[in-house]
């Protein structure tokens, strides 16, 4: 059975175009769209940085996919991308201009349904495409990722956490991949409020843990890191989170 990415190449019968395995996304593009909480449009940029050699813009840089085709790579239904295409379209990105100061823009600016509802059309920014189709130009940092680990995750924290680990495996190789958060950093990153780390625990790390182990390659450990408090028992301080690499994956979507 073919797998999601191979079935891109059915979306143009004069060319195929399929997703690489490795996908690159500027930093602070993404960064938008976890702060919104929008997986959805985050799956749409990543697919559209991953094709970015083999698709073409029309002049109003727009490109358009075919919506099952679409759908089996981000891994969501056609209800799904309904409910949530609205969202993706209101995503502002902030970045500097040329002259140093800032600019904002929605990185995907419009969409409409076509060719019977078989097909959509994604009008980007020019900002946006930039990003997408220029990877490594420019002052903005870049990161690679796992393209089976990214798109075989549906729920939004599992993945933002793999978008963490998929970060700090960049770092050089020399360095530990091992890093700490406390409380406020990890609601800050979560987009949540949790007054306490076992409440972090329960709703994000457990939950979250259990998804990518089933899902991805590129996993993770986590253990609580005590400080002395007066006399009484040891307060949290911090989570520390261990990166793992998984070579047989059993529950793999993709």
């Amino acid at each position: 059975m073919s797998s999601p990415y191979e079935l891109l190449k059915q979306q143009n019968s004069k060319k195929d175009i399929y997703l690489p395995k490795t996908l690159e996304l500027a930093n602070s593009l993404f960064l938008a769209f976890i702060q919104k909480n929008n997986v959805v449009g985050l799956k749409l940029c990543l697919v559209l940085s991953g094709v970015r050699s083999q698709i073409e813009y029309n002049k109003d840089n727009a490109v358009r996919f075919n919506i099952d085709t679409l759908c089996k790579v981000i891994n969501i239904t056609r209800k799904e991308l309904s409910i949530n295409i609205k969202k993706v379209i209101e995503v502002n990105f902030i970045y500097t201009n040329e002259e140093g100061g800032l600019g904002q823009t929605t990185p995907i600016h419009s969409y409409e349904y076509i060719n019977n509802n078989k097909e959509i059309l994604i009008e980007v920014s020019s900002k946006a495409k930039s990003l997408f189709t220029e990877l490594g130009k420019g002052q903005y940092a870049f990161s690679s990722a796992n393209a089976n680990n990214l798109m075989s995750l549906q729920h939004k924290h599992s993945l933002k956490m793999q978008l963490l680990l998929e970060l700090i495996n960049n770092f050089d190789d020399n360095v530990a991949k091992r890093k700490r958060y406390n409380l406020e950093e990890m609601n800050g990153y979560f987009g949540t409020n949790y007054k306490r780390y076992i409440d972090l625990e329960r709703k994000i790390l457990k939950p979250v843990k259990e998804e990518i182990d089933n899902s991805s390659s590129l996993t993770f450990n986590y253990q609580f890191n005590d400080e002395a408090h007066g006399t009484g028992r040891p307060k949290i301080k911090e989570v520390v989170i261990d990166l793992i690499e998984q070579k047989n994956v059993q529950g793999r979507l993709l």
